[in-house]
């Protein structure tokens, strides 16, 4: 059984992906934002091991989630999930890290995350989005995006980066679809049971996706092509130095 976990498992794409793991019985860690959310988490998931709180807009608390996941041990595998920023969950909030929280949640949580935790031994997932392919990958005023599709992004770009240094184990991203949930909208075509599955089964080391190249981008089906910015491994470096900057926290080994 592996272990396994999740941000922005309290609702959604990955609550779905937690609850088919947990009940196949892997050993499910999930993640919310407070108290309250992390509570409804839980009982949505009852065999989860348990839930770590953090909201990902404060680069503080994005350090303790990470200082209190590494206190469970090491995980197989970890999963970039949680996002902000589209349809009804749109945000053009400045964090009182003076960065848009868009930013915060999507690229920079996900950086500061996979620096400080120990490294999976397994796999690794960056959230992204069919959004991405209208992202821009200039970088220019970053800190203060607003995009969602920016920082999708900056998602596959971060997964690049981490694949090229990371060769041990699989670092992918991936577009789960367009689905029914409080971010895709009630007139999303589709619904949580197939990237549901389709995450639990690649945690898991199972089924096509944990087959994947290391460095893919993929929807539930399979392996996809990408923005073309997401490859240029100059603009990936400038990320990541730009989250060095900001967050304090540089990748292991290159500080």
């Amino acid at each position: 059984m592996a272990r396994i976990f999740i941000t922005g498992s309290s609702d959604g794409i990955g609550q779905a992906a937690a609850k088919v793991l947990a009940d196949k019985g892997h050993q499910v860690t999930l993640h919310a934002r407070n108290s309250d959310r992390a509570a409804s988490a839980q009982k949505a998931v009852p065999n989860a091991e348990g839930c770590l709180i953090g909201t990902l807009d404060s680069i503080a608390e994005t350090k303790k989630l990470a200082e209190d996941a590494n206190k469970s041990g090491t995980f197989d595998t970890v999963i970039h999930n949680a996002g902000i920023g589209y349809g009804a969950t749109a945000d053009r909030r400045i964090t009182d890290d003076k960065i848009s929280a868009v930013f915060a949640v999507n690229t920079l949580a996900p950086y500061i995350l996979t620096c400080l935790m120990n490294k999976p031994k397994s796999r690794l997932l960056f959230m992204s989005s069919d959004s991405h392919y209208g992202g821009d990958g200039s970088l220019r005023d970053v800190t203060q995006t607003h995009s969602y599709g920016d920082t999708k992004l900056h998602d596959v770009m971060l997964a690049n980066a981490f694949a090229r240094r990371w060769t041990d184990i699989q670092v992918i991203s991936m577009h789960p679809g367009w689905i029914r949930t409080k971010m895709g909208g009630s007139a999303a075509p589709g619904s949580l049971d197939k990237p549901g599955s389709a995450i639990a089964d690649w945690a898991a080391g199972q089924g096509p996706l944990a087959k994947l190249k290391s460095g893919s981008f993929c929807t539930t089906s399979g392996a996809d092509s990408t923005n073309p910015g997401a490859g240029v491994e100059s603009k990936q470096e400038e990320l990541l130095k730009i989250c060095k900057e900001v967050s304090g926290v540089w990748v292991p080994g290159e500080g």
